[in-house]
């Protein structure tokens, strides 16, 4: 039996440091889109730079790849985020990956992202 309770509604997540964001649900075709691409960048910044030596940082940086890149798609719109002067930043592609190379914040996004499919998981509806 599965139970299909996850919402295909947008909602807003609060962030650290003021930071709120309009995501779209997180669904399977969106995170394997997002792992394509970030598999795609991380093999291309190796061939162009050089892959890492280290395997721990070769992991970061793929992580960093993929939540810059799932948040590219499922951010919608967001507050609490201003340019140098204080003025709110418009939503680009671009923004949001620099948002989210902020560790504290990729990190509450991952887990706000994932958590509805990590509760399916839990209930054993994979």
């Amino acid at each position: 039996m599965i139970t299909l309770n996850l919402s295909a509604e947008p909602c807003w997540i609060d962030l650290p440091h003021g930071v709120r964001l309009k995501l779209r649900p997180a669904t399977t075709a969106i995170v394997s889109a997002a792992q394509a691409r970030a598999t795609r960048l991380a093999a291309d910044a190796a061939a162009q730079f050089g892959a890492p030596d280290d395997d721990d940082l070769r992991r970061g940086f793929a992580f960093m790849l993929l939540v810059q890149t799932l948040a590219r798609h499922l951010v919608l719109d967001w507050e609490g985020v201003d340019d140098a002067e204080g003025r709110a930043l418009p939503l680009s592609a671009e923004a949001v990956e620099r948002l989210m190379e902020h560790d504290e914040i990729a990190a509450a996004f991952w887990e706000a992202a994932m958590r509805p499919l990590r509760a399916v998981d839990a209930e054993g509806n994979a």
